[in-house]
């Protein structure tokens, strides 16, 4: 049996690169680093959504299962890519989606990636794994919390890729094909036989986790320094790229193609959030979506399921939390075809 008490959803990263997407205008969304960067945190959001789904059908023994914890150690934070909590032991998961071809030096502790005409150098998963060990632990004993067995796993989770060694063979237990997990879990549970931490400790420990998660938004606008100038003044229109759509009649209307759509500007003010402020007022809202009437986006506003604070003109609306964000909202990215 287990439970998974932090489900993963698309981090605030990746949301807010989609977001960033939808506001620049066209000209500006074919930027190499922009797509570059957004491209590789969805790939390793992709991966550790395979690893999730072979975690998630192993039969557990009692376990816990945080999906994409961070967590605050002094001024610094670390995040686990999975956390699975049990009373005889814990287990970090490293994730790794790589494709192509990779190799792990346990000497210089290098991983390589290659595809036959370039390589690519990245951190040691291992010893990624490891630095979080020491930082789980810090966090545990700060909380007071009985010492526990800490045990780390580093996964490949993408079956095709070719996995190779140079150097101590030893490690090739700690990082591993998404594949081997099951029988390395098994191996675990049958060394880790005997309860460390009682049943209200486990409680205790596991509605703490969830209390001192704090996933990490970005700044993107200032990250890349972009101005408003390479923004969409107002709603842009999705199918014709043209802005900014027009509000009459309860309905936003574009004036190049004549499409409507009803909630448009729901969108722009989730996006809002995501890049620009963790609260809007009725007047950041009224020159964000490009209308005058107060009374009118105040029941845009209203109708949105969002936390409020202050009255009258003092009145903020809050971004919602992290999973309550729109998880399958498009971007205005153009695919190639397979075939072109």
């Amino acid at each position: 049996m287990h439970q998974i008490k932090l489900f993963r959803v698309k981090p605030y990263n990746i949301l807010c690169y989609e977001a960033l997407f939808r506001w620049l205008k066209p000209q500006y969304r074919n930027n190499q680093i922009l797509l570059n960067d957004y491209s590789n945190y969805l790939a390793g959001y992709r991966g550790e959504k395979n690893a999730d789904y072979t975690v998630s059908i192993y039969p557990h023994n009692n376990a816990s299962i945080f999906q994409g914890i961070r967590l605050k150690v002094g001024p610094f934070h670390f995040q686990t890519d999975t956390l699975i909590v049990t009373n005889m032991f814990i287990l970090i998961l490293e994730i790794k989606n790589l494709a192509k071809e990779v190799e792990y030096d346990s000497d210089s502790h290098q991983l390589t990636q290659s595809d036959g005409t370039k390589k690519k150098g990245y951190k040691s998963p291992i010893l990624q794994a490891a630095t979080q060990k020491l930082q789980l632990t810090t966090w545990l004993q700060k909380h007071r919390f009985p010492p526990i067995p800490i045990e780390t796993l580093s996964i490949l989770s993408n079956p095709s890729t070719i996995l190779s060694f140079k150097g101590d063979l030893d490690v090739s237990d700690k990082f591993i094909h998404l594949e081997t997990l099951p029988s390395i879990l098994d191996r675990m549970y049958s060394r880790y036989s005997q309860t460390v931490i009682n049943r209200e400790t486990i409680n205790k420990l596991n509605r703490l986790l969830l209390k001192e998660n704090t996933p990490h938004k970005p700044d993107l606008l200032k990250q890349y320094d972009i101005s408003d100038d390479f923004l969409i003044d107002g709603i842009g229109c999705e199918h014709c790229e043209h802005y900014p759509m027009i509000y009459k009649m309860q309905t936003w209307y574009c004036s190049n193609c004549g499409q409507t759509e009803k909630n448009a500007h729901e969108r722009k003010i989730l996006d809002y959030f995501l890049l620009k402020s963790p609260t809007i007022t009725n007047k950041e809202c009224r020159n964000l979506i490009k209308i005058d009437s107060h009374k009118i986006v105040y029941r845009m506003l209203q109708s949105m399921p969002l936390k409020q604070t202050g009255k009258n003109s003092a009145r903020k609306y809050h971004a919602p939390k992290l999973p309550d964000f729109p998880q399958n909202s498009s971007t205005p990215i153009k695919k190639k075809s397979v075939f072109s």
